[in-house]
């Protein structure tokens, strides 16, 4: 790389971009609440990466989003490690531009650049920035003025800054995103692409932790949706959903695209994990927008390779109606197979479903008489073979999953030995036998789960699928001749579809929840809708429904002039009195568990009696809530919980002591840990308490609780409202717009979404390889903001405000698409 003075305006311009991106996020890294020496020298070896990578890792900072929050661990909420991850990356690839890095890279034609962004596009999203700078202006002010604070909550003026950062963020990467794609034109692709999918990801494997860690992975029953690793749901919201409606058509374009056998069972492992993150957070609007999403991305990419001319799969139409078809049988066998014998009855069916979609053509040639006694044969030799199995399976325990496991992998061996051929009617009988017994295997499992009466039921759905199969063999030009001769890949993600079915069943079959959760939707829309009526009741003036109340100024709005029963409880931190304190207020509606406003810290796992030494006043009697549970972000499992009654005695400060009792064995095991966490709030209503200081002990460790007299602000503390949620939320992403931005806010929103779906379906960008992904990703998306803020987390803001603004700038270049699927 060789580097140069700036000789030109634009150079300087660069040079000035990564001169203030370094002093904002070196001021920013010395201030981080933990090792601000350490953060220092992180941000530094990032922004020298982001130097040398400039190319690559803007990009690819949208793939660390779901990763990159901690705040349960630092306390803060207003600036956050995303916001030090772009800085540093805008710092060395301003840098690097600035002091010449392209001058020895070959620019690609400007035909080839795949970032352009058109006159209107640029107009819409400078109107909508100002929009959006008025709004953050006027929320700072209703706040009360400008006030610097680095621990602010949702009420104060740092809140407008919080919520209306992300799109200057990403605004802050789109001239390194430009100058990546100039000078390598697959480099936005390729990356951007990559990041999605890693986003995807570390969400989805993020939520299989906390399942595995306070549920069970196939625990659909409980009371907990899942959240993965978004602190911002620490007050409810749907940051999951939008990350996963967001990530999922790109993973579902990978599929689709890659040739190579460990990248495409890699494609296929991350669609099923995500799937499956999206089963556990229980939204009816994921469950809606993930499908629409996805058909949306198929579309579009049918219609790119119509317009390409390449050459598409034999008899598409009879293909697809087959793979419904192999799904429909599945399904069906699945639900009361399910009933019958568990999750255990459903991998064995798993199993049998791998092994009949990979099987090889039977080419049944002879007489229908001779096609008839080869299937009789199997099946007479399958069910010798059941009996047998059934007999061992009743004399030695677990011997069933043994079997069924043997069985499944040597069908799926002959399948693959028979390919060098054998007599043809020897090889049909054999396959055909190996099929039905792996079938029988299933009823064999459910037996040895659930006894006599498990087995008889799980034989009527096993015979069902036997015989169903038996007679395609038989009918001229058949299905099953068909599903024989598909390609692997075509294979692999039929079984993968069978995997998803089979997980949904679980999901309906194995769990109440779910059921409640479609259940109460009636009414939830009912509840939803009163919700917004009094969101719109909060606009008061013309000037309001025309610019809006501010950024970050709901939660505020809400609490003081929305219904008394529905205000919730507050901080404040008051660092200029002596001592330092946190004021800490409880909510007037009823305070069950979930309801209390609890302010908390992980710490390490305790041992031994727990004791809590107390410096606090209140100017009534309160009832204090303190508790030590195991807990991620809203659902405790274990806890140690303690009431203590406190008397105002004039209004002067105290000093308690109060044991909490023996500390169980908390931490999860060293596979799936839980976090340990203390939490203080009031259990009554419309009160509040002045805390100085909370020391908190065990038989092992003096002090469990960093920060414990406030003397560094919030630090390592952090706030949650873990069951009442639409205080904090419109809950409407067209709502939380108008009342943020107003009518002209929402009018321009709606244009530069309007405007990206259309240039990426019909105009410049429909051509390009990244064009179905992001019409998908932008459709999920909105289909789950019918139903939640989604922009209010800014971690996600950022995630939406960068598929946007790529939608918006992508074209269409001379770079053919990738061969279709055969």
């Amino acid at each position: 790389m060789k580097l140069s003075v700036p000789d030109s305006s634009k150079r300087w311009l660069g040079l000035s971009l990564a001169a203030g991106s370094a002093g904002a996020g070196l001021w920013l890294a010395w201030h981080y609440p933990w090792q601000p020496g350490l953060a220092c020298l992180l941000w530094l070896m990032v922004a020298v990466l982001g130097f040398v990578r400039w190319q690559a890792l803007p990009l690819l900072i949208p793939g660390l989003v779901p990763v990159l929050g901690f705040a349960p661990w630092t306390g803060w909420i207003t600036f956050e490690e995303l916001d030090l991850l772009v800085l540093a990356v805008a710092a060395g690839g301003y840098a690097a531009l600035a002091l010449g890095a392209k001058r020895g890279v070959e620019l690609a034609p400007a035909w080839q650049r795949p970032l352009a962004w058109s006159g209107l596009s640029k107009l819409l999203l400078t109107l909508f920035c100002a929009s959006l700078l008025l709004a953050i202006w006027r929320g700072v002010e209703q706040a009360g003025g400008w006030q610097f604070g680095w621990w602010q909550g949702y009420h104060e003026p740092m809140n407008s800054l919080r919520q209306g950062k992300s799109l200057w963020l990403v605004l802050l990467l789109l001239p390194l995103w430009r100058a990546a794609g100039a000078s390598e034109p697959a480099a936005v692709q390729r990356w951007f692409g990559l990041a999605m999918l890693l986003a995807l990801g570390g969400a989805s494997l993020a939520a299989l932790w906390e399942r595995l860690a306070y549920t069970g992975l196939l625990n659909f029953s409980s009371d907990y949706r899942s959240t993965a690793l978004f602190w911002e749901m620490h007050v409810g919201g749907a940051a999951l959903d939008g990350c996963l409606a967001l990530g999922l058509p790109f993973a579902l374009l990978w599929v689709l695209r890659e040739r190579r056998p460990w990248a495409f069972a890699a494609a296929l492992g991350l669609l099923l994990l995500a799937g499956y993150a999206a089963l556990t957070t229980f939204s009816r609007g994921v469950y809606l927008a993930l499908p629409l999403g996805a058909g949306v991305c198929l579309l579009l990419l049918a219609r790119q390779r119509r317009a390409a001319q390449l050459p598409a799969a034999s008899r598409p139409a009879a293909r697809r109606g087959l793979g419904l078809a192999v799904l429909l049988a599945f399904g069906l066998a699945a639900w009361p197979l399910f009933q019958a014998g568990g999750y255990r009855t459903l991998l064995a069916l798993a199993g049998s479903a791998l092994l009949m979609i990979f099987m090889p053509p039977l080419r049944l040639q002879q007489t229908r008489g001779q096609q008839l006694i080869v299937l009789l044969l199997a099946l007479l030799a399958a069910a010798l073979a059941a009996a047998l199995s059934w007999l061992l399976a009743l004399a030695v325990p677990k011997s069933a999953y043994v079997i069924d496991a043997l069985v499944v992998l040597g069908g799926l061996w002959l399948a693959w030995w028979l390919r060098a051929g054998l007599p043809r009617h020897l090889s049909a009988c054999l396959m055909a036998a190996a099929w039905f017994w792996s079938l029988a295997c299933v009823a064999v499992v459910a037996g040895n789960w659930g006894g006599e009466q498990a087995l008889q039921e799980a034989l009527l759905p096993v015979l069902g699928l036997a015989l169903g199969w038996a007679g395609l063999q038989l009918l001229p030009g058949t299905a099953a001749q068909l599903l024989a001769e598909l390609p692997w890949r075509a294979r692999s993600l039929l079984w993968t579809a069978c995997l998803m079915l089979f997980a949904v069943v679980a999901a309906l079959a194995g769990g109440a929840y779910i059921g409640d959760r479609m259940a109460t939707g009636q009414r939830d829309l009912e509840g939803r809708f009163e919700h917004w009526r009094l969101a719109r009741s909060l606009l008061d003036t013309p000037q309001e429904w025309l610019l809006g109340k501010g950024v970050g100024r709901f939660a505020s709005n809400f609490l003081f002039v929305g219904p008394a029963a529905e205000q919730v409880g507050d901080y404040r931190l008051v660092e200029s009195a002596q001592p330092p304190h946190l004021l800490l207020t409880s909510g007037k509606h009823v305070l069950g568990w979930g309801e209390l406003f609890r302010v908390s810290q992980r710490i390490a796992a305790p041992r031994g009696e727990l004791l809590l030494t107390l410096k606090l006043r209140s100017a009534g009697d309160v009832n204090l809530h303190l508790e030590v549970c195991e807990k991620h972000l809203l659902y405790n499992a274990e806890c140690v919980v303690k009431g203590l009654p406190l008397q105002s005695q004039g209004g002067g400060w105290q000093t308690l002591q109060a044991s909490l009792g023996q500390a169980p064995a908390l931490g999860g095991r060293w596979w799936a840990p839980r976090f340990v966490v203390f939490s203080v709030a009031l259990g009554s209503p419309a009160s509040a308490v002045q805390i100085a200081e909370l020391r908190l002990r065990d038989a092992a460790e003096p002090a469990l609780l960093a920060n414990s007299d406030f003397s560094r602000g919030m630090a390592h503390w952090f706030f949650s409202s873990d069951r009442h949620h639409l205080p904090w939320h419109i809950k409407s992403l067209g709502l939380h717009l108008l009342f943020e931005q107003g009518l002209l806010g929402l009018a321009l929103g709606v244009s530069l979404v309007a405007a990206a779906l259309w240039r990426c379906s019909f105009g410049h960008a429909s051509a390009h390889g990244l064009a179905p992904a992001v019409v998908g990703a932008l459709t999920g998306f909105l289909i789950v903001g019918l139903f939640d803020s989604l922009v209010d987390a800014p971690r996600i803001a950022f995630l939406f405000y960068a598929v946007l603004l790529l939608g918006l700038g992508l074209r269409s270049t001379r770079a053919p698409l990738l061969p279709s699927m055969k």
